[in-house]
């Protein structure tokens, strides 16, 4: 039964004080009521199986913004072990360039970028720069062939809840974010990034912190 149906079943229902007082005449507005927040609840959960996301995705091209806030602490599970370790933490990492990359199997643009990301972190991998791929709202099934397919190496965990795209106030994937060694965010970007974009802002984000200890030496003498 529609919403519409339900709600003029109960503009029609009969409001004298007989019919108040007999339960019976309720019964099929209440398993009306009962089916549509069934049919609700079903699709909602069909969403979530299917990998749908209350995130949207960031189709065009990329823009920069300039950030300039503390990064949020986080930590998750990883698909496969990185350096040993089976969950990664971002803290572990201070003193080196963190490159945050939000993503999903379902995510077009993410499949877009996803080669680029994967060419840049092999060539960047031993010079103090470290990617991490968040993962939201996907499958582990479909996360695990999305890596396969584009021979993903760098460390990627997966956000169920979305509580770290949250924190970090992700409205779309992808999103990227780029955290100087002394733990800033100095950068984002929004939707699929270039090669030559994604070598920029490692650049700056390595730049910001020489700044930044060039102001804390020059403050101390």
């Amino acid at each position: 039964m529609a919403e519409g149906d339900l709600l003029a079943q109960l503009d029609e229902t009969p409001t004298d004080g007989a019919s108040a007082r007999n339960p019976l005449v309720w019964i099929p507005v209440f398993l009306a009521l009962f089916a549509l927040l069934g049919l609700l609840a079903w699709g909602l959960i069909r969403d979530q199986q299917a990998g749908v996301s209350s995130f949207s995705t960031n189709d065009g091209p990329a823009a920069v913004a300039v950030l300039s806030r503390p990064a949020s602490d986080f930590s998750g599970a990883l698909y496969d072990p990185f350096n040993g370790a089976s969950e990664f933490r971002l803290s572990d990492y201070r003193g080196k360039v963190v490159v945050v990359n939000f993503w999903a199997s379902w995510c077009p643009p993410c499949r877009e970028e996803a080669p680029i990301l994967e060419q840049i972190w092999r060539k960047y991998q031993n010079d103090d720069v470290v990617f991490i791929g968040i993962d939201i709202w996907d499958t582990e099934q479909d996360a695990r062939a999305y890596m396969a397919e584009f021979d993903v190496t760098y460390p990627n965990l997966i956000d169920k809840r979305g509580s770290i795209a949250v924190e970090y106030g992700v409205t779309g994937i992808p999103e990227t974010y780029f955290i100087t060694p002394d733990g800033m965010i100095n950068r984002k970007v929004i939707g699929a990034i270039s090669r030559s974009l994604l070598e920029q802002n490692i650049a700056d984000a390595r730049q910001s912190d020489a700044l930044s200890l060039s102001k804390g030496s020059e403050a101390a003498r």
